[in-house]
């Protein structure tokens, strides 16, 4: 009987638990400060310390095309996990956009958070260096492009211990984020 229940323990629970844990990405720009913000929302509790998010976690950020690459400045961790990035110059692949991989950097050592049901849990922030260039957006793990390059690792991916093994990341709650391009002193004066 031990043995049994062993097995259903190590074997069975962990998948059970990855088939109920669901979480989604959001993308946000604030105006006033000219921030993107990244949240992270899962349908299920997950407390310390079953709550760690390990390193085969990512967030993967569609941006427009710029020479000499899209500049992040004051990426900011806004939970005690902290995120470093890398970026993908989309045209070497005949691609319009480029990509920005962040991952946890510290995913090993960080005191885990409690994550709550149902509730926006800010991951990290970031001022674009680049100005305000186009609309940046959450990779589409079906439909992008880069999907078609097999040697990239771009698909987000959200791995919580307590969840089990596996990927827990289901999609996206927003689409395109447009940053606000300032306006001219003529566009002022036309009323736009």
């Amino acid at each position: 009987i031990m043995k049994n229940l062993l097995y259903i323990f190590f074997f069975i629970i962990p998948f059970w638990l990855s088939a109920q844990t669901q979480v989604t990405y959001e993308l946000a720009y604030d105006q006033g400060t000219q921030t993107y913000t990244v949240s992270m929302n899962s349908n299920t509790t997950h407390n310390p310390p079953l709550s760690r998010v390990t390193s085969s976690t990512q967030v993967t950020i569609v941006v427009p095309h710029v020479s000499g690459g899209w500049q992040v400045s004051n990426l900011t961790n806004l939970t005690t996990l902290g995120w470093g990035y890398t970026y993908l110059d989309g045209t070497t692949e005949g691609l319009t956009n480029d990509y920005m991989f962040f991952a946890p950097s510290n995913a090993g050592t960080y005191a885990p958070f409690p994550i709550p049901a149902n509730s926006d849990i800010n991951l990290f922030s970031f001022q674009s260096g680049s100005g305000c260039l186009g609309d940046l957006s959450l990779y589409d793990n079906i439909n992008d492009p880069l999907n078609g390059f097999p040697s990239y690792n771009a698909d987000n991916n959200m791995v919580i211990l307590g969840a089990g093994p596996g990927n827990v990341y289901v999609g996206n709650t927003s689409g395109n984020v447009a940053c606000a391009l300032p306006c001219t002193a003529e566009a002022g004066t036309l009323g736009y």
